[in-house]
């Protein structure tokens, strides 16, 4: 077999691959043998009947396309292996030749990772996001157990921000009832209009028990089919209730937690705040690293990948609509997106992801990296983790080939980033100790790693 090579662009190749004749021949025979076993031919039991009987019948273009058929893809992919190419999508195959008794002679044209010329990474000063924990950030859980413990009090004066309302509402559309934007004796949170741009919260603020609100608004994207009508309101508003919080002693806090004491609970939520918000900042700084890694150099970025990532993204989003049960237009008009804009937002998206990808292959290829067996029981480990399940029943059901693959993929991955975070500078990150506190990150190139 006789191979060249020829580039098309910074990512795509044209193989040209010539076949000796003896090698096509054989293809043909097997074809041949293959053919005589599905075809019947008066005379001949199943399989029997000679290739010249099979031409006359079939004729020996057929039998050529059929061996073509097959053999193709297989010496497609001897020749890519011979050529060494990094192939990332389906060829392209133009045949030329395939007779019997000569040389075959096809191309393929095929998309391949471009080359990257890894960039010096050495002297890169990466600032580590935020990981300490603030005396605010523990009284707001603090406040936040409170709030779970709250009673409600009926109040005379009018209503605020972050009351309730005891309350009916009637919807109405073109003079009809609209049953989904109906409701009676509910009890609602007066939210902030100026946050949630809502006609509701509007009209409750200020509002007395005994009022009745008349107004109309636009169905949001949790009504369904319904999402983006105009709906006519009423509102009789019958109680403002106001939210009273429990006094943080050390009385409440043994009956709503497993603590005795306020000092208890507050070196418990430090210490679980410390090890949640260090997993985030080290996410973070995960992506901060291949960000600015990626930023160093200028990489073709092959259409497929692209197109690829692109697509899954943009799958994503019309499952979230299927949710819902909205078509995609009414599902993005309801969060302010027209398909161009999402299209555009996305494609930047995918290009940065495919690229950032891309960078961290190649650094792994120049580090020399490899996969052991420890490193995937590390990367099941994590992963059963970050999902909560037992590792051993994670690795029954990654235990398929296309599972298997996959794990062996973020492993080689997760260890070229951790590679990439050891190789630069990081600046204002948390004592060793704390560093070598589990992590729940995930390396996942796909998924905004590096945004």
């Amino acid at each position: 077999m006789k191979t060249t090579v020829e580039r098309v662009d910074d990512t795509t190749v044209k193989l040209t691959v010539t076949v000796e004749p003896s090698r096509v021949t054989e293809a043909i025979d097997e074809a041949a043998r293959r053919l005589a076993s599905e075809v019947r031919i008066p005379g001949f039991r199943p399989g029997r009947a000679p290739k010249r009987v099979l031409e006359s019948r079939l004729g020996k273009d057929a039998i050529w396309a059929e061996a073509a058929r097959d053999a193709l893809p297989r010496f497609y992919s001897e020749a890519a292996q011979a050529e060494e190419l990094a192939v990332i999508s389906q060829p392209e195959i133009e045949l030329e030749t395939f007779e019997d008794g000569r040389e075959a002679v096809f191309s393929a044209t095929v998309e391949v990772r471009p080359e990257i010329e890894v960039p010096d990474y050495a002297q890169l000063q990466i600032p580590h996001p935020d990981w300490e924990v603030t005396d605010a950030e523990v009284d707001e859980q603090i406040e936040r157990l409170r709030e779970r413990f709250a009673t409600l009090e009926t109040v005379t004066r009018p209503a605020r921000v972050g009351d309730h309302v005891l309350m009916s509402v009637s919807g109405a559309r073109g003079g009809e009832a609209v049953p989904e934007a109906s409701a009676d004796d509910t009890v609602y949170e007066v939210g902030d209009p100026e946050q949630t741009d809502s006609e509701l919260d509007r009209n409750l603020v200020g509002a007395r028990a005994g009022a009745i609100l008349k107004f109309t608004d636009t169905l949001g994207a949790d009504y369904g089919e319904r999402a983006g009508q105009q709906v006519a309101f009423t509102v009789i508003v019958k109680e403002v209730k106001t939210r009273r919080l429990p006094d943080l002693d050390d009385e409440f806090v043994a009956d709503a937690s497993e603590f005795e004491t306020v000092e208890e609970l507050r070196s418990a939520l430090r210490e679980h705040l410390a090890a949640e918000k260090l997993a985030q900042a080290r996410d973070a700084l995960r992506g901060r690293v291949v960000e600015a890694v990626s930023d160093l150099v200028e990489v073709p970025l092959p259409p497929s990948m692209v197109a690829s990532e692109l697509r899954y993204r943009l799958e994503q989003v019309e499952r979230q609509a299927e949710q819902y049960g909205m078509p995609l237009d009414a599902f993005l008009s309801a969060a302010g997106l027209s398909n161009e804009q999402l299209l555009e937002r996305f494609e930047a998206e995918a290009r940065k992801s495919v690229k950032a990808q891309l960078v961290v292959e190649a650094v792994a290829r120049d580090a020399g990296i490899e996969v052991e067996s420890d490193d995937l029981r590390e990367e099941l480990t994590r992963q059963a983790a970050h999902l909560g399940r037992d590792a051993n029943e994670l690795a029954e059901l990654m235990g398929h080939p296309e599972g298997v693959t996959a794990l062996v993929g973020q492993t080689y991955r997760r260890k070229a980033v951790e590679h990439l975070v050891a190789g630069v500078q990081v600046l204002s990150g948390p004592p060793q100790a704390a560093e070598e506190a589990p992590s729940t990150d995930r390396t996942d190139l796909g998924d905004d790693t590096a945004s």
